[in-house]
């Protein structure tokens, strides 16, 4: 058992199914902010200042603006039960609301991915959460990792159909921390489809949150920020930040940005103005192709300590699976999330390329 159970943690890891009592799975806390509890580690926080469903549609706003803020807001994280990083800031951010040092503007839904895994301190226990989303889990065995990928589906939905009948601003940053080493020690994979493809301010505001690099793609994906913005038009993103460690042993002080721009998103503030001012701009890469394993014959030609972004040259061999090849045609491409021990089926590496 890892120490997730302290502080607002063991309030946001309880189970709904704890007890049928109301006041178990839903409250106001001290200072105003309404609180309801969908599943295991789901949180949906309501401001002060807004009105729920069954209030009056046409109760005036204390501030004149719409009920529950510009945004509805998700906020996730322990997707990977052993990347403590993000747990750790999202739970300061939790631990402040309720204490009132931090006053929440806008409805959020806050996910802790896979409890089970994160008492356990390992990435997942039978399949990887992160590829069992837009539909995938229908695709496999009954398991509690589909079981919980179609959970949170059901209730993301729910969460963006709104209560009030008021359009907002569709946003999830998924937060993670990468298995290896990167040139980049937080990047961002920001999703788009052919129809949405990701803004520039979008990617603007990452680099605002002290994002050092972010890759655009728009290829089709398995991943929880694919499943928000294909489904739901949100502006979604996965976050990489730094290198997964246990609990108590995060260097917290390396995701100040970060931290700093989500509670400035949360209390009502723009996510990319930032308190000093400066104009940050990150490094811009598109996914070029992505290398996946499809037999057990499938060779990675990757040292296992290879930091994310590793370029290699045109002409490169860089995959064998069979009479299959991969072989790097632009002249620089670069490497990430490489790893060859993936399920047949499932991407080995992700090959970018500057995004001009």
């Amino acid at each position: 058992m890892t120490d997730a159970n302290r502080s607002a943690l063991r309030h946001w890891l309880s189970d709904v199914r704890e007890s049928r009592d109301p006041a178990h799975n839903e409250g106001i806390d001290p200072c105003g902010v309404r609180w309801q509890r969908h599943a295991e580690g789901v949180l949906e926080l309501t401001p002060a200042n807004a009105t729920r469903s069954s209030d009056s549609a046409d109760a005036p706003h204390p501030t004149g603006k719409s009920h529950g803020g510009r945004y509805d807001a998700v906020l996730s994280c322990g997707i990977h039960g052993d990347e403590t990083a993000p747990i750790e800031i999202v739970d300061g951010i939790l631990r402040d609301i309720a204490d009132g040092r931090l006053t929440l503007r806008e409805r959020v839904l806050v996910i802790l991915g896979n409890p089970d895994a994160v008492r356990a301190g390992k990435r997942y226990l039978e399949y990887d959460l992160n590829r069992l989303f837009q539909g995938a889990h229908a695709k496999r065995a009954e398991s509690p990792a589909v079981q919980r990928a179609r959970e949170l589906e059901v209730i993301v939905a729910q969460f963006f159909a709104g209560v009030d009948g008021v359009r907002r601003v569709r946003r999830h940053v998924d937060m993670h921390t990468a298995i290896r080493a990167s040139l980049f020690s937080r990047f961002a994979v920001v999703p788009g489809t052919p129809g949405h493809p990701p803004s520039e301010k979008w990617i603007d505001t990452l680099a605002a949150a002290d994002i050092e690099a972010v890759m655009r793609t728009e290829q089709p994906s398995v991943t929880f920020s694919y499943y928000t913005c294909a489904q739901f038009g949100a502006e979604s993103c996965t976050l990489e930040l730094g290198k997964v460690a246990p609990f108590g042993q995060n260097r917290l002080a390396d995701f100040a940005g970060i931290d700093a721009a989500l509670r400035r998103w949360l209390s009502g503030g723009e996510m990319g103005a930032r308190d000093d001012g400066k104009v940050l701009r990150a490094r811009r890469f598109r996914v070029a192709a992505e290398i996946v394993r499809r037999t057990d014959a499938f060779v990675l030609d990757v040292p296992a300590d290879t930091p994310n972004f590793t370029p290699y040259a045109a002409g490169t061999v860089l995959a064998r699976d069979g009479e299959n090849t991969y072989t790097v045609s632009h002249p620089e491409e670069r490497i990430v999330f490489p790893n060859p021990n993936v399920a047949n089926g499932l991407r080995a590496g992700v090959m970018v390329v500057p995004d001009a």
